[in-house]
């Protein structure tokens, strides 16, 4: 008997597991840049000296882009039960999302705060 229960209790310690990881995405780029912008004077080139290459840019129109930098970093949990899971993260985020118009500001918003966590069971 105390053989089989040893043999159980060493199965199911087996089928159980733990993981971490941290993560990043995007550049960190300077928030205090950000009272710099001013709308319908700031240029293209002013925002990459100011923010580097943004993380993304969309062609709206012939006239306008979207440029979009974005910072992520956070960490991930998961850990395993001999029948259910445990999934767990947090972190931080902000994003800056700038319209040009022919290169230049003409509108922007930015966010900054926790990240929406992820917690599964």
């Amino acid at each position: 008997m105390f053989k089989t229960l040893l043999t159980v209790a060493v199965i199911a310690l087996g089928l159980s597991g733990c993981a971490k990881s941290s993560y990043t995405v995007g550049n960190n780029f300077a928030t205090e840049n950000i009272k710099q912008i001013t709308k319908g004077e700031t240029t293209a080139e002013q925002l990459t000296a100011l923010f580097g290459q943004p993380y993304s840019k969309y062609v709206l129109s012939a006239t306008q882009t979207k440029w979009m930098y974005i910072y992520n970093e956070g960490t991930a949990k998961a850990q395993s039960y001999l029948f259910t899971a445990k999934i767990e993260s947090s972190g931080t985020q902000k994003v800056l999302d700038v319209l040009l118009t022919d290169d230049v500001v003409t509108n922007y918003t930015f966010t900054e705060g926790a990240m929406p966590g992820i917690n599964v069971n």
